[in-house]
């Protein structure tokens, strides 16, 4: 049972601290800050600033809260033409199903992990609880190093393979002059992909340590009493 109870750990640690970061990223800070940095490559097709940074706030606003494609469907360009098309549309429709669906596996995994961290503390099993913390640390750190070298020496065969477990093929894909290519482009994704790297192997790095840590504090103060006895 207890072998049991930490695997559901180490896998909500995973889960959580993936879903987490996507979360953390996909807010209005981040378009902000890419579009504000200087090596940011600016829209060639005329698009100012101020209005990349309205739509890609839009789409933001759509992913997060509880709106229909009439919040993206009624934006229009500067021109007076309209900011997306059919095909855009539809995919942001795929996009937040996919979204919404991680969103409600991270809360499980966070669920089902917080009642395996209480059945193991129930049970007295505190250095167990630190061990597997430690132990989803440290797996989550092995999984983004290999994701980051993929990333690194790889990034297309990343980003296409990435979009083909999600979406059905070729409905991701669209033009330069379209209005999503040119909020999103791929030196953005590269950004995004780079933030939630760290943003994972931050809190990764102190699970895995610091819980290795108390898990050992746990075992010899255990092994203490035990020997008092």
């Amino acid at each position: 049972m207890r072998r049991f109870l930490r695997i559901l750990v180490v896998l909500a640690t995973f889960i959580v601290l993936v879903m987490g970061a996507v979360r953390a990223t996909t807010l209005p800070w981040f378009p902000r800050w890419a579009y504000a940095r200087a090596d940011f490559p600016a829209d060639a097709y005329g698009m100012t600033a101020e209005e990349r940074l309205r739509l890609a706030e839009a789409c933001i606003a759509f992913l997060n809260l509880p709106h229909d494609r009439t919040l993206l469907s009624a934006l229009q360009l500067e021109d007076g033409a309209v900011a997306f098309n059919e095909r855009e549309l539809q995919h942001m429709d795929d996009v937040k199903g996919v979204y919404d669906r991680l969103t409600i596996w991270a809360v499980f995994a966070l669920t089902v992990g917080g009642i395996a961290i209480w059945a193991l503390h129930r049970r007295g099993e505190g250095a167990a609880i630190w061990g597997a913390l430690s132990d989803g640390g440290l797996a989550t750190l092995i999984v983004l190093l290999l994701l980051g070298v993929l990333m690194g020496v790889a990034w297309e065969t990343f980003f296409v393979g990435l979009h083909g477990v999600f979406f059905a093929p070729d409905t991701w894909r669209f033009y330069y002059t379209d209005t999503l290519i040119r909020l999103f482009p791929e030196p953005f994704w590269q950004l995004a992909g780079l933030v939630v790297v760290v943003m994972v192997v931050v809190p990764a790095f102190v699970l895995a340590l610091l819980g290795r840590i108390l898990q050992r504090r746990l075992l010899r103060s255990a092994a203490v009493e035990a020997d008092r006895k």
